[in-house]
């Protein structure tokens, strides 16, 4: 791949863009999970799998995000390619994706807690339905917050 490509994957503009498009889906889920948290036990299996599917989202997203900095250097791309630019991306990157992983994380746990076969906790499947959904929103609000980080940081 060329230096131009990866430089261009990695850049602010399109963490800000993959940002963008992450709150919106995290606000699409959560949106799909609260408007009919009166009904959870008919969507239940489906609300779940919204959970573990933005959870495995965030999570993924957070380790790339956490991990730039280490990837450009593995491509070779740093330390000719770091400009101050590039530090405070990758700075900003490295706390954000870690804050993005234990969210996703605690999302993640929240699914599973209902799913474990041995943990009869019937009682608060709702409340952990809500709370994962709550928790994809503090995602999306990290998300957010990078996104403004990143856009407001000056060329």
């Amino acid at each position: 791949m060329s230096k131009k490509l990866i430089f261009g994957l990695t850049s602010r503009t399109a963490i800000i863009g993959m940002n963008i498009l992450l709150v919106l889906l995290m606000l699409q889920g959560a949106w799909d999970i609260l408007r009919n948290v009166q009904s959870i036990e008919e969507h239940q299996l489906a609300m779940e799998a919204i959970l573990q599917g933005l959870s495995t989202i965030l999570v993924a997203y957070g380790v790339v995000m956490q991990e730039r900095e280490a990837l450009l250097k593995f491509l070779k791309l740093y330390p000719h390619g770091l400009t101050p630019l590039q530090a405070r991306v990758d700075h900003h990157c490295h706390g954000y994706g870690l804050s993005v992983i234990v969210v996703g994380m605690f999302v993640g746990v929240s699914v599973y807690l209902i799913r474990m076969p041995d943990l009869d906790i019937v009682d608060y499947d709702p409340a952990l339905i809500v709370l994962g959904a709550l928790l994809c929103l503090a995602g999306g609000a990290l998300l957010a917050r990078l996104t403004w980080l990143l856009w407001r940081d000056p060329k």
